[in-house]
């Protein structure tokens, strides 16, 4: 691991608290982190995540500085916060504290996951699906309090999904979704200033496009047995997403506490849109009839004789003709 420490000392330069504290809050502030009666924490913040302010974010590196011996650490590039949570975990810290969207906290996640270090979560982002599940209020001073009250007794143990090595928190797809999350990628300004309306355009023009008429391309393998499907989402916690604030529900029994959920539809046609729109608005969508729905899976996996883009937790993780899924249980600790 010899690149990790350079992505720490240059993301420590250029995110620094006073840099962060832009906006008119005192320097003093930093003085306060020090104290030693406070725990210490490292906050690694997505400063690029969907709905996140400039005022904001220094109102909440204050308000956690007040109440930690804080360092803050951001994010330059994709995946930067995965080596920023493996090097904070490597080097002892006992609280990661994830200030972003879902992408980001899946990057924090997968740098800590196994260690000793809990993760703390501030949801900063579009959908905040992970946070939603785990009760985070989604204001964030309101997430700090919350976190605040957590710290009083021991983490809970999470278990999460496995996706060719990569961990997920809520999902992981196969086909559809993530030539949707790749094109939300592509366009960040269009995603911060549309927010969740953006990722179910993208998804139309997606369905409108490459899935416009999608007979099975990949085939799902488990215990189930295999299934030709057009598009598979592996579910670890629920809701799928929100669409203006409204809850999307493909996995109606998916638990944080069991294993995977898979839903897939066997085939994709645009002009069953609004079937597929009613059935996702009245939470009937895993028993449409094309779409194919299995429950608490250890494992299972997908393969296609072409490449197919991949997600976890929406952001992209490129094209492959396969895909392998496992549970991992009570993998991460999480103050929440």
């Amino acid at each position: 691991m010899p690149a990790r420490p350079c992505i720490w000392v240059s993301i420590r330069v250029g995110w620094s608290i006073g840099s962060l504290l832009a906006g008119g809050l005192a320097r003093d502030t930093v003085g306060e982190m020090s104290a030693s009666e406070r725990p210490p924490a490292v906050l690694i913040v997505n400063p690029n995540a969907g709905r996140m302010p400039e005022k904001e974010r220094a109102a909440v590196v204050e308000t956690l500085s007040q109440r930690f011996a804080l360092e803050v650490l951001g994010t330059t590039e994709r995946e930067d916060g995965i080596a920023l949570g493996a090097d904070a975990a490597d080097a002892g810290a006992s609280l990661v504290i994830a200030y972003g969207g879902d992408g980001h906290v899946n990057e924090v996640i997968n740098g800590i996951a196994g260690s000793t270090a809990a993760l703390g979560i501030i949801p900063g982002g579009t959908m905040n699906v992970l946070a939603r599940a785990l009760n985070v209020p989604l204001d964030p001073l309101e997430a700090i309090e919350h976190l605040m009250g957590k710290l009083e007794g021991e983490p809970r143990m999470l278990s999460l999904g496995q996706m060719d090595g990569r961990y997920f928190a809520s999902s992981a797809g196969c086909g559809f979704d993530a030539e949707a999350a790749e094109r939300v990628e592509e366009y960040l300004n269009s995603k911060r200033r549309f927010g969740q309306m953006y990722f179910f355009w993208s998804a139309f023009r997606v369905l409108a496009g490459t899935y416009r008429h999608r007979n099975p391309s990949m085939v799902l393998h488990g215990e189930f047995g295999d299934v030709p499907v057009a598009m598979a989402i592996a579910c670890k916690a629920g809701p799928y997403a929100y669409f203006v604030g409204r809850p999307i529900d493909l996995a109606p029994e998916v638990s944080l506490d069991a294993g995977l959920d898979v839903f897939a539809l066997k085939r994709m046609r645009i002009e069953a849109l609004p079937f597929y729109v009613l059935r996702v608005l009245t939470d009937r969508v895993s028993s449409h009839g094309d779409a194919f729905y299995q429950h608490d899976l250890d494992k299972f996996e997908i393969t296609a004789d072409e490449p197919f883009s991949r997600h976890v937790d929406g952001e992209p993780l490129g094209r492959s003709t396969s895909a392998s899924f496992t549970f991992v249980r009570d993998i991460l600790r999480v103050c929440a």
